[in-house]
């Protein structure tokens, strides 16, 4: 008995075609499940930069209060002080103050202050895209160190800059034909490093901080 086209065409899926659709969504799948399972780590980065970015803004304002105040000569002991301390706000994920604890036993994506160090600590999830840039290369992180450091320029009278100079116990250039000028207070990673992107479009290909 002869088939019409009509009857044929509603025969379904032949066994090749079926293997190729179930082929192609799989490969969609494998893509899609791989770019989605990036956007934690996504996430994780763009708040570890938002958060480095509002300290940094908070040393910067407390670097003008101190100027303005005239208590430049103060600004030493705040090498060693909390950078928390100085937000109007910590973050959800701020851990507190402690004294040589095991980085180990706490949550990731955190940050924690190191009272024995005198350093600001993030933990990260993964160690994956994070490294330490070392001179002899760079090597994978889990945890990324920040300290304050009061950053002066030296010149002499006739305005002259100089890069190094004696100081004395108190700080002070030892040569009293050179002067000290408060610059401000730089919240800088005790190591270089770098993070590589996590798989969306962010303002960055990678982020990396330098050691003041």
């Amino acid at each position: 008995m002869h088939k019409s086209p009509n009857r044929l065409s509603q025969q379904g899926f032949s066994l090749f075609e079926l293997v190729v659709f179930i082929i192609c969504v799989a490969i969609i799948y494998a893509v899609a499940a791989n770019r989605f399972a990036q956007f934690p780590a996504a996430a994780e980065r763009a708040n570890f930069m938002s958060i480095t970015a509002q300290i940094q803004s908070g040393m910067n304002l407390q670097s003008m209060e101190f100027a303005i105040n005239g208590n430049v000569d103060q600004l030493q002991h705040l090498e060693a002080a909390n950078p928390m301390d100085f937000m109007l706000e910590p973050p959800i994920n701020y851990l507190g103050v402690f004294d040589a604890v095991d980085s180990a036993r706490l949550e990731r994506r955190s940050w924690y202050f190191d009272r024995t160090a005198g350093q600001l600590v993030y933990l990260v999830n993964t160690e994956q895209g994070v490294f330490l840039e070392l001179d002899s290369g760079d090597i994978p992180t889990d945890e990324i160190r920040f300290f304050l450091s009061v950053q002066y320029s030296y010149e002499n009278r006739r305005g002259q800059e100089f890069a190094e100079v004696a100081l004395d116990e108190f700080g002070g250039p030892v040569d009293p034909t050179i002067r000290r000028r408060f610059r401000g207070i730089l919240f800088a990673p005790v190591t270089p490093y770098r993070w590589d992107g996590a798989g969306i479009d962010l303002p960055e290909a990678a982020i990396s901080g330098q050691a003041g």
